[in-house]
């Protein structure tokens, strides 16, 4: 059976400096720091970002504090900086941990009696995964520290959603099965075979949560997925928000002097899309995709069918 989640409570990026971080999300993104924490070798800053109404999915930077600290292998590892796990919340602890070995998935000697650490080479399959209860939050000394910036009113990006994580890995229907069985996550679009020279997707449907994840592989020896895991391994290639206004994104991107590439203006059954991308080394090393859709969902399906047998 599948670990049943209350919610995805949250995406932790790793870096090594939180504060020149935030700056980054403060600005650019526009998110809300709400909370600092300092516990287990990390300190953290946790930021709400977008419209409530549209989810309320919640955004970590941590960075280790300690030479000791697994963060800091993975700062130093390809991987890093970068996404560095999705935290969890579970109404049962002890349930996630039955289901987590019958999976055949052993939590790190890093967990705790408040928190089950699965890592990315251990069965999280490229991106950490922490599990914590309804009752006890993942990092108990969090305290309130609302943002205290003084700077002008300046553009942001206007993000209203976060709409998904996207993993690089070898083949797409090999994962999406394997967070099939421990999340219980479905398969809901994918490109057709052949619909790209380089690539192939799939879009996942998490239960219970306004995200998706993204399943994406390589295809023939020359794909730049391939390339991507040829350097960094499985591992999250990029994330995507969705943006109120894409004129207005494209135009705190200008006052930021941050260049936006591999740019699309395009239409699905004529209802209009747009998307583009940020590169990592403005933002602190997170491949951003902003996109602005006229009607929901049209972005996601515009080059995509059901998976066979489908239903729903």
């Amino acid at each position: 059976m599948p670990i049943e989640f209350t919610r995805i409570d949250h995406i932790a990026m790793g870096v090594e400096d939180v504060e020149r971080q935030a700056e980054i999300f403060e600005g650019v993104f526009g998110f809300r720091r709400t909370m600092t924490w300092e516990a287990d070798g990390e300190r953290g800053i946790l930021f709400t970002f977008g419209d409530p109404a549209r989810g309320d999915i919640l955004w970590e930077v941590v960075q280790p504090t300690d030479s000791d600290s697994p963060l800091r292998g993975f700062l130093d590892s390809p991987r890093g900086p970068g996404v560095h796990h999705v935290g969890v919340q579970v109404a049962d602890l002890d349930a996630t941990r039955t289901s987590l070995q019958a999976l055949g998935i052993r939590p790190t000697s890093a967990s705790t009696e408040h928190q089950l650490i699965v890592s990315a080479d251990g069965a999280g399959e490229g991106i950490q995964f922490r599990f914590f209860s309804d009752d006890t939050p993942p990092n108990a000394q969090r305290i309130e520290a609302p943002s205290t910036a003084t700077r002008e009113e300046t553009p942001s990006l206007g993000i209203v959603a976060f709409d998904h994580l996207s993993t690089a890995y070898p083949d797409r229907d090999t994962l999406s099965e394997h967070y099939a069985r421990m999340l219980g996550t479905r398969q809901v679009w994918r490109t057709p075979d052949g619909a790209w020279p380089d690539f192939g997707d799939a879009i996942l449907e998490v239960p219970g949560s306004p995200m998706h994840w993204e399943v994406i592989q390589p295809i023939g020896d020359d794909s730049f997925i391939q390339g991507f895991l040829d350097r960094r391994g499985p591992a999250i290639h990029h994330v995507a928000f969705e943006v109120a206004d894409f004129d207005a994104a494209k135009r705190a991107c200008e006052y930021y002097e941050l260049p936006t590439f591999d740019e699309h203006d395009d239409s699905t059954e004529g209802i209009r899309w747009r998307d583009a991308f940020i590169h990592p080394k403005f933002t602190g090393g997170l491949l951003t995709q902003i996109f602005w859709e006229q009607q929901p969902g049209v972005w996601e399906r515009s080059d995509k069918v059901r998976p066979a047998g489908f239903e729903g």
